[in-house]
């Protein structure tokens, strides 16, 4: 299940569109310039951004495989797993479209003030955690999907390629501080309402990829 090419490809765009988010995005330019310095080159930023893109991938990899542990033990209770998630992804993604937010439990989280590469790797750790204040409603659904996926492999895969989507746009950002590409930056601000939304599409589609997998396991098994 958490092979499947199109599922995957979902995860990914989950988490871009999560590290995009209206309330956490806007933060991260400036927390960049503090952990890259005032003199910086791309040749810098790159790293950097690859550093703070293995924070997260190490926390969600953390996630995933409690995640998965659970969705181990939990399976032979809830044969209908998948079906049951895929429903409550579907309704998280159309809270997303109707506006509704859940409360930000963990939006203030103490960012490292150590400079450096550790320093940028630590902070990935901790915005991956902020986040999850901002984009509560996807994460959730990837945990639901890591949870249905029935296997500790799949759910922490499922997790590291939604870290691996948070840390395109990631490295992107670190690149424009970088280069000084305000106006690029400024861009990407504005069409931060317009991504939140699109994030509430994209869980339908994976609440909808779910309930088709759970009818297609259903098909076989018969």
């Amino acid at each position: 299940m958490a092979s499947d090419p199109s599922g995957l490809v979902l995860i990914f765009t989950a988490g871009v569109l999560a590290l995009l988010s209206p309330c956490g995005y806007p933060m991260l330019p400036g927390y960049v310039s503090y952990y890259l310095g005032a003199d910086v080159s791309v040749g810098k930023a790159v790293p950097s951004g690859v550093a703070c893109t293995l924070g997260l991938i190490s926390v969600f990899t953390a996630i995933g495989a409690a995640a998965s542990f659970l969705g181990v033990l939990i399976s032979s209770y809830l044969p209908f797993l998948e079906l049951a998630a895929g429903i409550v992804v579907i309704f998280l993604g159309i809270s997303i479209l109707a506006g509704f937010r859940l409360p930000a439990f963990w939006a203030k989280i103490t960012a490292p003030r150590r400079r450096g590469l550790i320093g940028i790797f630590l902070y990935g750790a901790a915005y991956g955690l902020a986040t999850l204040g901002c984009s509560a409603p996807v994460f959730f659904s990837i945990l639901f999907y890591a949870v249905a996926a029935r296997g500790l492999i799949g759910g922490m895969v499922a997790f590291i390629v939604y870290a691996i989507g948070m840390g395109l746009p990631l490295v992107l950002t670190t690149i424009l501080v970088a280069k000084a590409k305000e106006l690029t930056l400024r861009k990407m601000l504005s069409a931060m309402p317009m991504l939140q939304r699109l994030s509430g599409v994209v869980l339908v589609l994976i609440g909808i990829y779910l309930i088709f997998f759970y009818y297609g396991s259903l098909s076989v098994v018969l």
